[in-house]
């Protein structure tokens, strides 16, 4: 057979160039997911994770990124602040309200305000493009080693915007009109219909909206 192997039905990875295929270590403990749209900044931050002995896996489309995510084991997340289609900060939130992951943000526009927003939202630690490798790989040990420190978490909960979604979704409204009243893109409101979807193991937006509606959830008038 040729070709890439996708298992667990996740999607397929950005990173399939054969270069960037291996890794040094063959005992490389855990696998680091990348995000970012910056192909070049995505691949050198891959191969950094890589010559340091870990697995990583790479995405540009934050949605991707997040059915990922949703699969897997306790893992280091680090996602670019600004990511086309989706504010950075309800991304990084939807990462860190699966109770299980440990997130690392980067980006180039960070500042105090956004800082301070990513900490209480759970984040580890908060990097300024461009960070060197060393202070990256310094950054991830520190995440993974608080991470392999904390129990994990089975209390199934839900970002600001996935409830606001969600109270949409129960009242049976569309994504266009759930867009129009959060005042977010459709893509942006798929990214958390599909989020929700993973949540609540629902298999399509019928189900959703019933699961939805035994979790508790009440239609939004909005």
């Amino acid at each position: 057979m040729t070709g890439s192997v996708a298992t667990k039905d996740k999607p397929p990875r950005a990173d399939a160039d054969p270069v960037f295929a291996s890794n040094t270590q063959e005992e490389a403990a855990s696998e680091i997911v990348v995000i970012d749209d910056d192909a070049m900044i995505l691949q050198m931050t891959l191969l950094t994770f890589r010559e340091a002995g870990y697995q990583a896996v790479g995405f540009s489309d934050p949605l991707d990124a997040l059915m990922w995510a949703s699969d897997a084991d306790p893992t280091l997340v680090v996602v670019d602040l600004k990511l086309p289609g989706i504010e950075g900060l309800d991304l990084v939130s939807a990462f860190c309200a699966f109770g299980r992951h440990a997130v690392i943000l980067v980006s180039a526009y960070v500042d105090v305000l956004t800082t301070v927003d990513a900490m209480r939202l759970g984040v580890d630690n908060v990097l300024t493009k461009p960070t060197s490798p060393e202070r990256l790989l310094s950054a991830a040990r520190h995440a993974l080693d608080a991470l392999a420190r904390t129990p994990h978490q089975d209390t199934l909960t839900f970002t600001r915007r996935e409830t606001q979604v969600a109270e949409f979704i129960v009242a049976g409204r569309t994504t266009k009109q759930i867009a129009q009243a959060l005042s977010l893109s459709p893509r942006t409101v798929e990214f958390f219909r599909a989020s929700l979807l993973r949540k609540t193991q629902s298999p399509n937006s019928a189900a959703l909206a019933s699961a939805l509606t035994r979790l508790g959830f009440a239609a939004s008038e909005g």
